[in-house]
């Protein structure tokens, strides 16, 4: 009895391994695109955080009290484009916005914005509703009475 249940499970074994196998790359794919944007931005900073802070903290300070940034990324088709900026934020001013997660118009930004997403101490991306642009100030996220 114990050689015949022996026999089976060696009979079953590759099966059950490759299941088991297939299952780890299901569940890790699909948590991977369902993160993909944070998979990507977390990549990118820690690729290339170096540059994009040269670039960012070689602009001269605003007027307007508005943060350094630079287009990060973005995203859209048939003019329904979405917009992601990387922004320096040295009071650190930003860290509520991102631990709340919450759509809100926040100091140093022109106008209301989608989300906030803390990348490390100051440093911050800033993702404009679709179809607003920082600096864009003729529609209804973003109008002239803001500032």
């Amino acid at each position: 009895m114990v050689e015949e249940t022996a026999r089976n499970w060696r009979k079953w074994r590759p099966l059950l391994s490759f299941s088991v196998v297939l299952g780890a790359c299901l569940v890790t794919s699909w948590v991977v695109a369902w993160n993909f944007y944070t998979f990507r931005a977390a990549t990118k900073w820690s690729l290339w955080s170096r540059s994009y802070e040269s670039e960012v903290l070689s602009q001269r300070p605003s007027t307007s009290g508005e943060l350094k940034h630079i287009e990060w990324d973005g995203w859209g088709w048939g003019g329904q484009d979405t917009t992601v900026y990387l922004v320096f934020d040295p009071k650190d001013s930003l860290s509520a916005a991102a631990a709340s997660r919450r759509p809100g118009k926040f100091s140093g930004l022109p106008c209301e914005v989608f989300l906030v997403t803390r990348l490390e101490n100051h440093w911050y991306t800033v993702q404009f509703y679709t179809d607003e642009f920082w600096g864009r100030r003729n529609s209804l996220n973003c109008s002239a009475s803001e500032s």
